[in-house]
């Protein structure tokens, strides 16, 4: 708005000055925010400058192939762990049927065949049981325990049974 326009409407001056200093604040409100915008569009324009050259296709299947990869990895660490936990379950079976060479055992064992079975346990127990059956000399004779006697009594105490020290003890604190 220009003041020209305001004096040919014949207005007074003072109403024309303020007419004038309003039309000022809401052109200053306007500049700022127009100051604003172009920031912010300046900003955005930076902001897009940084995927210049970028291909969506290209990294697309990249993300893919990065996919299959970690697809891959993680097959190769499941059978990683099913190995290691049949390793573990096929030592700790050898040690409990008390195997002299856990190796030898091993060896004559169908390692593949085993890893392969549904019932692991029962299998390789089956499998041991007929190893120690074939082949005893892998395996430590189980004998019984031997039994040390020290020549005086020892018998279990029967509930309701009085212990004859804890008696002779009582009868003595009495006597005190």
């Amino acid at each position: 708005m220009k003041r020209d326009f305001l004096e040919g409407l014949k207005l007074d001056k003072d109403t024309i000055d303020t007419i004038m200093a309003e039309h000022g604040k809401t052109v200053e409100g306007h500049k700022t925010s127009q100051t604003a915008l172009q920031k912010q569009l300046s900003d955005v324009q930076d902001a897009l400058k940084k995927f210049d050259g970028v291909e969506p296709e290209k990294m697309t299947g990249e993300i893919a192939k990065l996919q299959a990869d970690l697809q891959t990895k993680e097959a190769d660490f499941a059978q990683q762990l099913a190995a290691r936990d049949f390793d573990s379950l096929l030592n700790e079976r050898i040690a409990g049927a008390r195997g002299r060479n856990a190796k030898a055992i091993k060896s004559l064992l169908d390692a593949e065949k085993l890893r392969g079975s549904q019932n692991l346990k029962e299998d390789i127990a089956a499998a041991l049981k007929a190893l120690q059956e074939s082949d005893a000399y892998l395996f430590e004779e189980t004998k019984p325990g031997v039994q040390v006697s020290t020549g005086g009594q020892h018998s279990q105490e029967k509930p309701g049974e009085i212990d004859p020290f804890d008696a002779a003890c009582a009868m003595y604190e009495k006597k005190k």
